[in-house]
């Protein structure tokens, strides 16, 4: 049975009618989820906010690797999406930033962030700065990244409904009750362990799920051939590797190349739920190789059964942008209205055994869960670490769990209301939460960690004209409706002159503070006049050049994962082959490096 396309008056597409079997598998992922966050409730009690929020610093490599790219994951149908609206080359509108931050992060500020032993990243910013503007800064950041998760869990929220629309009987209120009312539940009680464990078991259940459906399905369509000839025919260009293409400018490519430079500081990436992993690291050697793991995972390994089944799409489905470019729709091709319905769309095409649109019902709901429960989790870490703690000191650990519970269920109905009652349009959202939100604090993650100089004025700045300027741009302004690279660039551009400005043009923090910011953190950089007047110790670290060095080996790595991986089904192999070759080469030498006893920090750093 197919679902209905959506109408003129958004109704959702009718969904098939789930078997008990289905339901089954259903309430088995959410007892499962269950389970494992209740196990933890104890683990997250103990310590107060250090235990709950951070998990005691206990989170090996492996665990911090599968559940960040678990909370990457959100849903399965937006890689569906991407490669039926974009084709082939769509992938590059995440790879191309997500290439560099990711070993960018692994190699300079997962160690930073372990080392400066902080609960919060909001907490960074009376470490680095100091005074009562720094306190200010501090609970407006704070505040800011409250917001973000907001945001966020409303889009991956209705992101979700939508995906699953075709294939339950359900509300989206009612599904967001079922599998968020579950994943807050375990998140509020488990706290941070109970979401990484569980985000581990969630990563198997999505990745497995998917790879047997995307056999299932290619059996059911006539073959790998077949499909890529019926694309070949009806969208040639969805085939193209890489950008630019019509719907890909070079100037979209070279922004994101850019900002993958400076994500180190967006809250979706290294400063969010995946630096909070980075804190609760047993070490800075943990939060290093959970990074380089991560990669891996979330550059190459989880998307192979997506890319594959959104090719799959392209040879089935024609959604309203197309018809409006090219024409009309060829012949055996299904309108669907919103490129949003195209996975849940996928499997009503196809015969599936007993029970098997549950599994893959819970595949997607794992992809949510694990995202949803991290940041649920992390947003609520700011308002208990940065505000509540602070106007009671004295609380007893018992109370900070207590209140970091209250406030995980309240950040959770706040988003569920934004998601039910605002977030449409899930491409422009994609875009939105990923690249134009963040895209004014980005300097941020440089500027903090690697410039002396700058100071808490550019700082708070960046903190309060960042969000606003953004939805003014993309949602007040129409950027939403106009080539990507444009607003992005303008807000870079105007971040990076007014922060450089406001720093220089006001008095630099005072060296007590710089010091005691440097002994903790220990950031390469613009840091020679402090470094001579901190009291380290005697162990070697390794240099700038080193380290520079170390990430760009980190890069080319990931570029290789990366060609490799989209080559495979483009059917370029001599190309696929060069990338496998570049991943492992490069890859060895950096992994050579990292167990090579470290070069000792030079003077030349500046």
């Amino acid at each position: 049975m197919t679902g209905e396309a959506e109408t003129d008056n958004g109704k959702l597409p009718q969904g098939i009618k789930m078997s008990r079997p289905d339901w089954l598998v259903v309430f088995l992922l959410c007892a499962i989820s269950l389970a494992v966050g209740l196990y933890f409730t104890r683990r997250a009690s103990r310590t107060g906010a250090s235990g709950y929020f951070i998990g005691n610093r206990s989170l090996p490599w492996w665990a911090i690797g599968l559940s960040n790219t678990a909370t990457y994951q959100s849903g399965n149908g937006g890689f569906v999406m991407l490669v039926l609206v974009f084709g082939l080359s769509g992938n590059w509108l995440w790879w191309a930033a997500w290439v560099i931050w990711m070993p960018l992060v692994a190699l300079l500020w997962a160690p930073m962030w372990r080392r400066m032993k902080i609960i919060t990243t909001a907490e960074l910013i009376t470490l680095r700065y100091g005074g009562k503007p720094a306190r200010l800064a501090r609970k407006v950041y704070a505040f800011l990244l409250f917001c973000f998760a907001v945001i966020i869990v409303s889009y991956i929220t209705g992101f979700f409904a939508k995906t699953v629309a075709p294939l339950m009987p359900l509300r989206e209120s009612e599904i967001l009750l079922l599998f968020g009312g579950v994943t807050a539940i375990y998140t509020i009680f488990g706290g941070l362990l109970g979401v990484v464990f569980t985000d581990v078991i969630q990563f198997f259940i999505l990745f497995v799920g998917n790879l047997v459906f995307l056999f299932l399905a290619l059996s059911q369509h006539g073959g790998w051939g077949a499909i890529t000839q019926r694309v070949l025919l009806a969208r040639p260009q969805a085939m193209q590797q890489f950008p630019p293409t019509d719907l890909i400018p070079v100037m979209t490519v070279v922004m994101l190349v850019i900002q993958g430079l400076f994500f180190a500081g967006s809250p979706t990436a290294g400063e969010g739920m995946t630096a909070q992993r980075f804190m609760g690291a047993k070490n800075e050697r943990h939060a290093m190789g959970g990074q380089l793991f991560n990669a891996f995972l979330a550059l190459s390994l989880r998307t192979i059964p997506l890319i594959g089944l959104g090719v799959i799409c392209l040879s089935l489905f024609w959604t309203k942008e197309l018809a409006n470019q090219v024409g009309a729709i060829p012949p055996g091709f299904k309108m669907i209205a919103d490129p949003a319905y195209a996975w849940g769309e996928l499997i009503n095409t196809c015969r599936l055994p007993a029970g098997f649109v549950g599994v893959l019902v819970a595949a997607e709901a794992a992809a949510f869960m694990s995202t949803l429960s991290a940041l649920i989790n992390w947003g609520s870490s700011f308002v208990i670490n940065d505000f509540y703690r602070e106007l009671k000191p004295t609380a007893s650990a018992k109370s900070q769990v207590f209140i970091s519970r209250l406030t995980t269920l309240c950040l959770f109905l706040l988003a569920a209301l934004v998601a039910v009652f605002f977030v449409e349009g899930m491409v422009s959202w994609f875009l939105f939460i990923n690249s134009v939100m963040v895209i004014f604090i980005l300097p941020l993650a440089w500027f903090r960690f690697f410039w002396w100089r700058f100071n808490v004025w550019g700082e708070l700045a960046a903190i309060v004209l960042g969000l606003p300027l953004s939805i003014l741009f993309w949602f007040g302004l129409g950027f939403e409706h106009k080539p990507f690279w444009q607003s992005t660039g303008l807000l870079f551009g105007m971040s990076l002159l007014l922060l450089t400005a406001i720093a220089l043009a006001t008095p630099p923090e005072s060296e007590e503070t710089l010091v005691r910011f440097y002994e903790r953190c220990r950031p390469p950089g613009l840091w020679k006049k402090i470094r001579a007047k901190a009291r380290l110790s005697p162990e070697p670290e390794p240099s700038l050049r080193h380290l520079m060095a170390s990430s760009l080996l980190g890069i080319l790595a990931c570029l290789g994962l990366v060609v490799m991986t989209n080559s495979l089904f483009s059917g370029q192999w001599l190309l696929c082959g060069a990338g496998a070759l570049a991943f492992a080469t490069f890859g060895y030498a950096l992994l050579k490096r990292m167990f090579t006893p470290v070069l000792t920090r030079a003077s030349s750093d500046e």
